[in-house]
């Protein structure tokens, strides 16, 4: 098994993580009601129109760029770890 460079896998699920977000945001802003019911549908009973953000709020561009910026970090943080934990296990370094 080829070892890579855990930043390599890093990089590559921050980008998908990035591509995401901006996806569930679009289909959130076009469509609400129905982007709910197809997530709620992922939670096994968790009803996710309790936690819904009231219409009289809406999300504010800060927040929602601190949104992103933290999910492409984390996804970051999670593809890096994952590349550096296969190197471990496949005997790489």
């Amino acid at each position: 098994m080829d070892s890579t460079r855990p930043w390599v896998r890093g990089a590559a699920l921050a980008v998908t993580v990035g591509i995401v977000y901006i996806v569930c945001a679009v289909a959130v802003a076009l469509f609400p009601e129905g982007t709910l019911a197809f997530f709620n549908t992922w939670l096994h009973g968790v009803d996710l129109t309790l936690v819904k953000r009231p219409a009289t709020k809406p999300l504010t561009a800060g927040e929602w760029l601190y949104g992103f910026v933290s999910a492409v970090a984390a996804g970051y943080v999670a593809g890096a770890l994952y590349g550096w934990a296969r190197n471990l296990f496949s005997g790489r370094k």
